[in-house]
């Protein structure tokens, strides 16, 4: 009897198991918060128009509920103790002393506030919303107390849409009541002008960090970043394209801030297309550099950098954040140092065509001022039938020298560089058709114990085609 009954009950058992594998129950997500039973009735752009004197403390006395979606919040550490709302007029900073913010008030919550008793002003021209108080006997607009956060903000539904507003640099504007101030921006076609640079201070001063991105007409905005952010440390990001970020300014200054990297979506080529008519660009501002030895080698796809006698090649530089290719022969010990920079091949059209670019010839005197000349020579060539592949000096490569239709730096006499670049001019092409090369050749010596030293340092820049 025992026997079946424990028979019995497996049979049960292994029913009863399979009966919950077979049914596959898939449960619901919980809901997310609702709406509360409030109901705002003044927008923000309302609001913001209260506070019209910059600095000024105006302290809300009526019963004014404001209502917005979050668009930032102190998750990666890049905003502290505050948070960015949005509604359909405009965006507000609001600020709050408490810390982990994004764990009740994340990106996408809306939120209701109850502003009365509260103050609205700004720091150097962004709005702010907060509490008045008196800090060293001065007014000041301080974040409204941990304990009261409640008292004045209530949170809402969860996951609503954030959307940046496309706009251009031209429509931001550093009004007071501009309307895209403190809100959630996009500007397209941008790229971070310093490559080597990571998104702020990883020293122990922590100190907050502006970095200039541009767009390919040369228009420039700051991207500032908090040194205590989440991603600091990081390099940029290398090539071109999106970024999102909240609009803020400083004084007469505009600024962007980044959530997180997650906001930078620079993944097109760093190089911006060429304008018609313009065959070849190479401004070396996409090049990696480094301020101090070792140098980076100058690598530019379906470009030529070798050396032909010793070994020194072309290196990329960057001097006041402009970059270009560098050579010197100096401290090779080498009786001759030639080496070649060779442009891609490039296809000559229009009934126009010219070859541009600039020079910068340093280190012309042995001591400065003063001391004995020692430049080295920096030819300009152009090959038809190059291919493009090996080595440019072999044999039956044929090479036209062109350094005598260009205007090439003379050096400085009484400093180490020229103040500045010396344009070459526009040197006339249209004797050659079909596609061809231009080669920048630096020939130097640096024999020791010798006076017929050539080490003059020469920087190429800003190599351009034309045809039109």
């Amino acid at each position: 009897m025992n026997k079946i009954l424990k028979l019995m009950t497996a049979v049960i058992l292994i029913a009863t198991i399979g009966t919950f594998s077979a049914c596959k129950k898939t449960f619901d997500n919980p809901p997310g918060a609702a709406d509360p039973a409030i109901v705002a009735n003044t927008s923000l752009k309302t609001l913001k128009a209260m506070h019209t004197t910059a600095g000024a403390y105006d302290v809300i006395t009526s019963d004014i509920i404001i209502s917005g979606i979050v668009v930032a919040d102190d998750k990666s550490g890049n905003f502290y103790k505050q948070l960015f709302i949005e509604d359909s007029t405009g965006g507000l900073q609001i600020m709050l002393d408490a810390n982990s913010l994004y764990g009740t008030y994340p990106v996408g919550r809306k939120v209701f506030i109850k502003c009365k008793g509260l103050c609205i002003s700004d720091y150097n021209g962004t709005m702010q919303l907060g509490v008045k108080a008196t800090v060293a006997g001065s007014p000041s607009l301080e974040a409204i107390p941990g304990n009261l956060i409640s008292q004045y903000v209530v949170g809402g539904s969860l996951n609503n849409p954030v959307v940046p507003h496309v706009v251009t640099i031209a429509q931001l504007t550093t009004n007071m009541q501009d309307k895209y101030l403190g809100t959630l921006i996009q500007l397209d076609g941008f790229a971070f002008a310093n490559l080597n640079a990571t998104y702020s201070d990883t020293s122990a001063y922590k100190s907050t960090v502006n970095l200039d991105i541009k767009n390919c007409a040369n228009q420039t905005i700051i991207v500032r970043t908090s040194a205590y952010s989440n991603f600091a440390a990081q390099k940029v990001a290398q090539g071109r394209g999106t970024i999102y970020a909240i609009y803020t300014t400083f004084g007469n200054t505009k600024q962007l801030i980044i959530r997180d990297t997650a906001d930078v979506k620079f993944k097109d080529p760093y190089a911006c297309a060429l304008p018609l008519g313009t065959l070849l660009f190479e401004d070396f501002e996409g090049q990696t550099t480094t301020t101090a030895f070792p140098y980076t080698i100058t690598t530019i796809p379906g470009w030529f950098n070798g050396a032909q006698a010793a070994s020194e090649l072309w290196t990329s530089r960057i001097f006041s954040n402009n970059k270009y290719a560098y050579m010197s022969g100096f401290g090779t010990t080498q009786s001759t140092v030639t080496t070649w920079l060779v442009t891609k091949g490039v296809a000559l059209t229009g009934t126009t065509k010219t070859l541009s670019f600039k020079t910068i010839q340093g280190f012309y005197l042995t001591t400065a001022p003063g001391g004995t000349p020692v430049p080295a020579d920096l030819k300009v060539l152009i090959s038809t039938n190059y291919t493009g592949t090996g080595n440019p000096w072999a044999a039956g490569v044929v090479w036209t020298d062109l350094t005598s239709q260009a205007l090439l730096s003379p050096g400085s006499t009484t400093s180490s560089f020229p103040s500045g670049f010396t344009n070459s001019g526009n040197i006339n092409l249209n004797a050659y058709s079909g596609t061809v090369y231009v080669a920048f050749r630096y020939e130097g010596a640096d024999l020791a114990g010798t006076a017929s030293d050539k080490t003059s340092a020469w920087e190429v820049d800003d190599v351009k085609i034309t045809g039109l």
